[in-house]
């Protein structure tokens, strides 16, 4: 079973209505909400992070960046970014470099950002570099489950070459 197909199951049993939308094939969350015509905060991007023994995604909006402190302050632990090559034995259905909107659906803990919240609908990456799954927000708590949510994103640095 491929990625999309995963999660197109996982909505399906969750009785969430969801919309496909299909882009040029993009690298980066800002590429990929522009190519799909959508604001990079309603693209929801999920960063694998490693914690003292476990692994978890942090879902966030594509224009934000994760404030790691005040994330391990509220969860009591310290996490760091994982490396690419976990990301990949993780989710070995998705595309190299692609963590999946609906992380759950691998069994994978996760936490996400009440910044996605704010929004009328969330963009997730649908596991390849060319499709999105469109949801209204309303649904976020359904799919998301009893995973733990606060606010732990903050904008974007300017990086200076």
């Amino acid at each position: 079973m491929n990625a999309l197909h995963r999660m197109e199951r996982f909505l399906d049993q969750h009785m969430i209505p969801f919309d496909i939308v299909a882009h040029p094939h993009t690298q980066t969350s800002a590429e990929t909400a522009r190519a799909a015509g959508v604001p990079s905060n309603r693209l929801a991007k999920g960063v694998l992070l490693d914690g003292q023994g476990c692994q978890m995604v942090a879902m966030i909006p594509a224009d934000q960046e994760i404030h790691l402190g005040k994330l391990g302050l509220d969860h009591g632990m310290e996490f760091s970014l994982a490396d690419e090559a976990s990301v990949s034995r993780l989710f070995s259905e998705c595309e190299p470099g692609v963590v999946p909107g609906l992380p759950n659906a691998w069994g994978v803990e996760m936490v996400w950002d009440d910044d996605l919240m704010a929004q009328p609908d969330v963009y997730l990456e649908g596991g390849d570099h060319k499709r999105l799954l469109h949801i209204e927000t309303r649904y976020l708590r359904d799919i998301f489950g009893d995973a733990p949510h606060c606010h732990f994103s903050q904008p974007r640095m300017q990086h200076v070459a």
